[in-house]
């Protein structure tokens, strides 16, 4: 092992020079911590998604307004965007909204559900609806008949050790 004369002067005179690796290992991790914690990340940056997840669609379409592509839907998104860029919050935004347009702009839970339904089968014909609806019956039957079947060999062994 190499020291610099520093060091062998150091040494000669029972002195440590180098700092223990456990204190600067905690240094190195205390600095990567502030650093994380001070630099400013985009991944917080706020975007147009994540405030139109929470408005209706102001168009006659059952859609979530984050899910919706017609004009409409989009000068919405435009605007939010505009808001975005000035430097408003999502509550503001949202705020902005609900104050314009009333209540009718915030989405519900049923008109999310009604929306993401509508938006995954508006393309179903009569041919996907009835494989559909057939494969829950069989699954429905399925599970009843194991059920069924469980429960009959469960009672026919009880039945059988008494």
């Amino acid at each position: 092992m190499v020291l610099s004369i520093p060091e062998k002067k150091a040494e000669q005179r029972g002195i440590n020079m180098r700092p223990p690796i456990h204190k600067t290992f905690l240094f190195f991790c205390l600095f990567v911590t502030i650093a994380y914690v001070v630099t400013p990340s985009s991944a917080s940056a706020l975007t147009v998604n994540e405030v139109v997840k929470d408005l209706a669609c102001p168009c006659e379409c059952p859609l979530v307004l984050e899910d919706c592509n017609m004009t409409c839907g989009l000068e919405w998104k435009n605007q939010v965007g505009e808001m975005i860029n000035k430097g408003m919050t999502k509550q503001q935004i949202m705020d902005y909204f609900i104050g314009k347009y009333g209540n009718e702009a915030r989405i519900t839970p049923i008109q999310r559900i009604h929306g993401k339904i509508y938006q995954y089968t508006r393309s179903f014909d009569i041919v996907d609806w009835v494989l559909l609806w057939t494969g829950l019956i069989v699954w429905i039957a399925l599970m009843f008949f194991g059920v069924y079947m469980g429960v009959k060999k469960l009672f026919l062994s009880k039945s059988q050790d008494a």
